[in-house]
């Protein structure tokens, strides 16, 4: 994975990107992650920043999606764990779905998390 380089410019947009999150300014937040994601190199946690900002403005449709395109870019990336990691999040923005439930279960598995697999397998109805 590409580090991100931290300068004075990146730190502050970082900053800024969270009191936006905090006061609940949605289209300033997004325009300081626009700015914010050309330094970032890697388009799969790009997009899984643009979901937290979306579910953090209590928007969750829209975050849903970004989590959906970054666990597809994790999983291309053989990035298994952090595809996990969203798949969970998804989870829990959509217990019903059995789509997300079978990608716990099948990245579980792949990721040898045993206990895991069968944790997720006793969600199915």
């Amino acid at each position: 994975m590409k580090q991100v380089q931290f300068d004075a410019t990146s730190t502050v947009a970082w900053f800024k990107l969270a009191e936006c999150i905090a006061r609940g300014e949605k289209e300033r937040a997004l325009s300081v992650y626009r700015l914010l994601s050309h330094s970032l190199g890697d388009s799969a946690y790009a997009q899984q920043l643009e979901g937290d900002i979306f579910l953090s403005c209590n928007d969750a449709e829209f975050a849903v999606k970004k989590y959906e395109s970054a666990a597809t870019l994790y999983k291309k990336k053989e990035q298994f764990l952090r595809a996990l990691h969203v798949y969970e999040k998804l989870h829990v923005l959509a217990p019903d779905n059995v789509w997300y439930l079978e990608q716990l279960v099948e990245l579980s598995k792949q990721l040898k998390l045993s206990k895991k697999a069968t944790l997720y397998k006793k969600f199915f109805k």
